[in-house]
């Protein structure tokens, strides 16, 4: 290496004058000068050492450099004069704080000249400092205050990114990281929307990423995103043109995440549209009972083409304000309240319904309304009462049946032992079980021993009509008692001997009063003879 010859020690030129001028420079300027060995050994140092070491510069002489270096600099400041050296460098720059000796420490830029002699060894180090403390202090503000906005930007509860005019991104907040599903960012920088987990939705975000920069900013743009976990949530973004002196170089976006919001509002819609088409009448009223909503069905019921406006009160029947009254005080109490109203139909008619009235509060508890859920049960009323009514009427008309009954199968009782059926009218087949049931209760309820059934006011009998009576003799001796059966005209006789009926197991009388007669003189022969004579084994005729 070519030795040095710019390299003279102040200690060591031959022109005094040139020496004193310059050093009269030197100790006048506001940089710090100083000279060092190979070693780091100061061997020159300005006035202005003075200054920023609080030594004399004669009392620099002989100091390391490193230790008038700020401790936490010594390392890293060595490490650069080792790698200037092996580099063979004659100038270079470095940034690093020196500190007095009274603990105040400054930052200095430097400028170093290393000086090489002719063998091209090192030989020493001329450094002028230039204090740049008001300039660190100032970037340590500017960086606080970036740190700061990055902090803020990152705790938004929203994705802020910024692209360049190619919509590479420039940078974003962890809200986008994270959504990106990325660790850094760094990991973000130079990427556009086709490298990240939305590339599907990526040429509609680029399309206004341009229509943006040409014609300005937009807001509320309502799009999917898909996120790194593979979900898709709804963002309402915003996106303004990016300048710098006044030349757009790119974009600025931010989105918020309105998912919830969005299922919100569709429930919102949906549960409105359930309101407004349900066939109940539903209403809401402000804290003073004043209605603020209603929906058509309510309206509907009552004959207006809406109630808002309207006070619920008035809508009420007089005669059920009391009711009123306690739902209200009862819907206060425990949160909703239930009876049954009458409205008033705007017609003047009553129309009665079945009331529901919950308690509106906002999150605080304070009282904010009620609302009205109103079914209609005025049809159903008239239902039960009409069913009411056909209950009533099929109890009138069974009741008749069995007077019917009564009358169409009268049993009486002639004398102890005896009873007698006139029967009148035409027999079918359940007038005949009637019949028989009517004279087997009849001879268990009056324990008769001889039962007498008149036909005297029947018209015509027939083989139905014959074997009915027939089966009704046999069953009533099963029970121990003998059957009359009276009242046979001429025409019956003929129509029971054409038919061919054989009536042996009855006896038969041609009128009612024989057959009375017949009863009660086998009465007076059993009583006299001591015995049962209506016990009969075989019938017999007087």
């Amino acid at each position: 290496m070519p030795a040095d010859t710019s390299f003279t020690s102040f200690g060591h030129d031959s022109d005094p004058a040139r020496l004193s001028r310059l050093s009269a420079a030197l100790d006048g300027a506001s940089l710090l000068v100083t000279e060092a060995d190979l070693q780091g050994i100061i061997t020159y140092a300005n006035s202005a050492a003075q200054r920023y070491f609080g030594y004399l510069p004669e009392e620099c002489i002989g100091k390391s450099v490193l230790e008038l270096t700020y401790p936490d600099d010594r390392e890293r400041l060595q490490q650069q004069v080792i790698e200037w050296v092996q580099q063979g460098l004659r100038t270079a720059e470095s940034e690093n704080r020196i500190i007095h000796r009274d603990g105040t420490v400054f930052s200095f830029l430097w400028s170093v000249t290393i000086h090489y002699d002719n063998q091209g060894h090192v030989a020493g180090f001329t450094s002028i400092g230039h204090d740049i403390s008001p300039l660190v202090r100032l970037r340590q503000e500017l960086r606080e205050k970036r740190d700061m906005l990055y902090t803020v930007i990152d705790n938004l509860p929203v994705g802020v990114f910024w692209k360049d005019k190619e919509s590479r991104f420039l940078g974003c907040n962890r809200r986008v990281l994270s959504d990106a599903g990325l660790s850094s960012f760094n990991e973000i920088i130079g990427k556009t929307d086709f490298d990240l987990p939305w590339h599907k939705q990526a040429p509609v975000y680029q399309y206004s990423d341009r229509v943006i920069m040409n014609t300005g900013p937009k807001l509320n743009i309502e799009e999917s995103l898909t996120r790194s976990d593979g979900s898709t949530i709804y963002v309402r973004t915003g996106k303004v043109p990016l300048q710098r002196d006044g030349a757009i170089i790119g974009v600025l976006g931010f989105y918020e995440d309105i998912t919830e919001l969005r299922r919100q509002e569709e429930g919102l819609h949906t549960f409105r549209l359930l309101v407004e088409n349900a066939p109940d009448g539903i209403g809401i009223t402000d804290p003073d009972l004043r209605i603020t909503y209603a929906n058509p069905a309510f309206a509907a019921l009552l004959g207006y083409d809406t109630l808002a406006g309207r006070l619920w009160r008035d809508l009420i029947e007089p005669a059920d304000q009391p009711s009123f009254d306690t739902l209200i005080r009862h819907a206060r109490q425990h949160g909703i309240g239930r009876t049954t109203l009458r409205y008033r139909h705007r017609d003047g008619s009553t129309i009665t319904m079945q009331v529901a009235a919950p308690v509106l509060r906002n999150r605080r508890g304070h009282l904010i309304g009620y609302a009205s859920i109103n079914h209609d049960i005025s049809e159903q009323l008239r239902v039960e009462q009409e069913r009411q009514r056909l209950a009533l009427q099929e109890q009138i008309i069974e009741a008749q049946q069995a007077i019917l009954r009564e009358l169409s199968t009268p049993l009486i009782p002639i004398a102890d032992g005896i009873v007698a059926m006139p029967l009148i009218g035409a027999i079918d087949s359940t007038r005949a079980q009637q019949i028989m049931e009517a004279l087997l209760n009849g001879v268990s309820r009056y324990q008769a021993t001889v039962a007498i059934i008149d036909i005297t006011g029947v018209n015509v009998v027939d083989t139905q009509v014959a074997g009915a009576l027939i089966r009704t003799a046999q069953a009533a001796s099963l029970l121990g008692t003998q059957v009359l059966l009276t009242g046979i005209s001429p025409e019956i006789a003929q129509t029971l001997v054409g038919i061919g009926i054989d009536l042996k197991e009855i006896i038969t009388k041609a009128t009612l009063q024989e057959g009375i007669a017949y009863a009660l003189k086998r009465r007076t022969v059993s009583f006299g003879s001591n015995s049962n004579p209506l016990r009969l084994n075989t019938p017999q005729r007087l």
